[in-house]
């Protein structure tokens, strides 16, 4: 017997007040994943009633986009998001089965919550093949679910498992077919899926769906209520490819990880000069993200370069700083020129004498936590540049012949 649900917010909704409560929702009549042929009996209000699931088995990618869906959801395989009857004291699932969402994919449309822009999640339900029926009785009622209450998660699927975003689904949301739920995903929600895969940097995207619930029960021909009912399930992995992910990234305008941007104050964060060195080294985090490490470190030498020529030398800067006092400029341009030479030692450069066993020149070793960190370095470096450029005190001429300066390496 059901006698109370948690609800969000701390309030507990009885039998009574969910009965008197207005379905926000369309009938749900879910397709199921295995044949169930088993009787749950339940007490309602006085009336015990029996009920008989039965579902029926469909195969995985079933589900197609609707004619009149506004856009396609490509790039993602669709997965199902299998549903079960949640029992009072269960710890878990169990295995009645009353069907399943089948996740169609994950894209952009262009829409927002409180200015934030968001993700749709395509969602579908389908009917079972036979009915979904309560024994009343000698007789067979078809039963459809209505939901009271829906509530979608989305997770990461490594070890240790972190929610990101949060979904929001309105009443439209709750529709059988098709519906979109709106997931909203922040800065540090990227960013806390990019650090999941950063041991394999190149692999697509893996994130759990989970779906809870409360559900009525009813005869969708006379709205007899049989019961309330807890739903709960989610699906095993939605695979996502990193070639989706990093446009999806770009409608939301994702570019600078927050916790690098935690370490600067709002002094230098407000400056122009800040978000300009951002927009320079997007294509070093690109490739930092898809594992290439080593020509992430060469795209921030060449933002580098593109202030100063042969940027690992320390006379090159020197020589635009002449606005400042020469100890200070000495210590700047030692600052900058050693940036871009681990860039160019690092990440452009192989061995100049080491050789493998193919006798080629070895490739300098490089970890990706080491790249992390050196991208980071250089949007500082970079921002610091700029800024003394807007400024005045780097200036824009021509550098001497390279020849006169200490430490240069092509």
């Amino acid at each position: 017997m059901l006698n109370g649900y948690q609800h969000d917010g701390g309030c507990e909704a009885t039998r009574a007040d969910c009965h008197n409560a207005r379905a926000i929702g369309g009938v749900l009549l879910p397709a199921g994943v295995k044949m169930l042929d088993r009787l749950v009996v339940v007490s309602t209000g006085g009336l015990d009633s029996v009920y008989r699931l039965r579902a029926c088995s469909l195969g995985a990618g079933h589900s197609s986009r609707p004619a009149d869906t506004p856009f396609s959801y490509h790039q993602t395989m669709t997965t199902d998001a299998y549903l079960y009857l949640v029992r009072p004291g269960d710890p878990g699932f169990s295995n009645e089965t009353v069907g399943c969402f089948s996740i169609r994919g994950i894209e952009f449309s262009g829409q927002t919550i409180d200015s934030q822009k968001c993700l749709d999640i395509g969602v579908e339900t389908h009917p079972p093949l036979q009915p979904v029926v309560a024994k009343n009785g000698d007789k067979e009622v078809p039963v459809a679910f209505t939901w009271l209450q829906l509530r979608a998660e989305v997770w990461t699927r490594s070890t240790p498992r972190h929610r990101v975003g949060r979904v929001h689904i309105d009443q439209k949301g709750m529709l059988p077919n098709p519906a979109s739920w709106l997931w909203e995903v922040l800065p540090r929600d990227v960013e806390v899926i990019e650090e999941t895969r950063s041991n394999q940097p190149n692999a697509p995207i893996y994130l759990q769906i989970e779906i809870t619930g409360l559900a009525r029960m009813i005869d969708p021909a006379t709205g007899l209520l049989f019961d309330i009912v807890p739903l709960r399930g989610s699906n095993p992995q939605h695979t996502m490819e990193l070639s989706h992910w990093e446009r999806l990234m770009q409608h939301m305008e994702y570019k600078l990880p927050p916790t690098q941007a935690a370490l600067a104050g709002l002094s230098s964060l407000q400056h122009p000069s800040w978000a300009e060195a951002t927009r320079r080294l997007e294509n070093a985090r690109s490739h930092h993200r898809a594992g290439e490490d080593y020509d992430a470190l060469r795209e921030c030498l060449s933002t580098l370069e593109s202030l100063v020529s042969l940027p690992y030398a320390a006379n090159a800067w020197k020589d635009r700083l002449k606005a400042l006092p020469d100890q200070k400029a000495t210590g700047v341009a030692e600052l900058f020129s050693g940036m871009a030479m681990y860039c160019n030692k690092v990440g452009h450069h192989r061995s100049r004498d080491e050789r493998n066993a193919t006798d080629d020149l070895l490739q300098m070793p490089l970890d990706h936590w080491e790249a992390d960190l050196s991208i980071g370095a250089a949007q500082f470096v970079t921002a610091y540049a700029l800024r003394l450029r807007m400024s005045g005190l780097l200036a824009e001429k021509s550098a001497p012949s390279s020849d006169t300066y200490e430490g240069s390496q092509s």
